[in-house]
């Protein structure tokens, strides 16, 4: 996998989320080895079939190709893969940068950049950082069900917050509403934009 040298294997790191299994990645015909599923331990309960695969990003701000016709320039996603298992997301064929497949392993192998907060604080922190508006939820919800477990945007708020940078979230989890007092702090000192995408025409329903 991509990102196998970025496993988070530090004993005592994320004993719930065993890492050390058999390789699994010839079986996909991908031809790169190394590929180590870790057991389906749940990230929620009632997710028996989600796994969690930590690694350690080298990066976390990503710049936008330029040759993208979207409104910003810059992003953030803490998560690969997404546990709402949308079948019309855009953002499935990104798993098979991974020696994933862009069906059930999208849904259920979730790559979780734990590092996520630290990581954006040093990057806010560089010279080379302009301060320009960072878009969130663009590629996978930040909000699905590992966020729960992991809490990343919380870190990822905060940080932004401090430097006072703007940022625009797309989510359709309502886990979002954990973060208002963040999210409040932060439109208080820059620019913030939350859009929420609703999966249902039944107002009763996605109220």
């Amino acid at each position: 996998m991509r990102w196998e040298q970025q496993r988070v294997t530090a004993p005592g790191s994320a004993p719930e989320l065993p890492l050390d299994l058999p390789e699994v990645g010839a079986e996909r015909g991908s031809g790169r080895a190394g590929l180590r599923m870790p057991e389906p331990v749940p990230i929620e309960a009632g997710t028996e079939d989600a796994y969690a695969i930590e690694v350690h990003a080298r990066s976390i701000i990503n710049r936008v190709p330029g040759a993208s016709h979207v409104p910003f320039r810059w992003t953030i996603n803490p998560y690969r893969g997404c546990g709402h298992a949308c079948r019309y997301c855009f953002a499935r064929r990104t798993h098979t940068y991974l020696d994933l497949d862009a069906g059930h392993d999208f849904d259920s192998k979730i790559v979780v950049k734990v590092n996520a907060g630290s990581l954006l604080r040093k990057e806010l922190a560089s010279a080379r950082w302009a301060g320009e508006a960072i878009a969130m939820g663009t590629n996978t919800d930040p909000y699905q069900r590992a966020e729960g477990r992991y809490g990343l945007m919380r870190q990822i708020i905060a940080a932004l917050r401090d430097r006072a940078n703007p940022f625009s979230v797309l989510t359709k989890g309502t886990l979002i509403l954990r973060d208002l007092d963040l999210i409040r702090q932060a439109a208080s000192v820059t620019d913030v934009s939350v859009a929420v995408s609703v999966g249902s025409v039944d107002e009763r329903l996605w109220r």
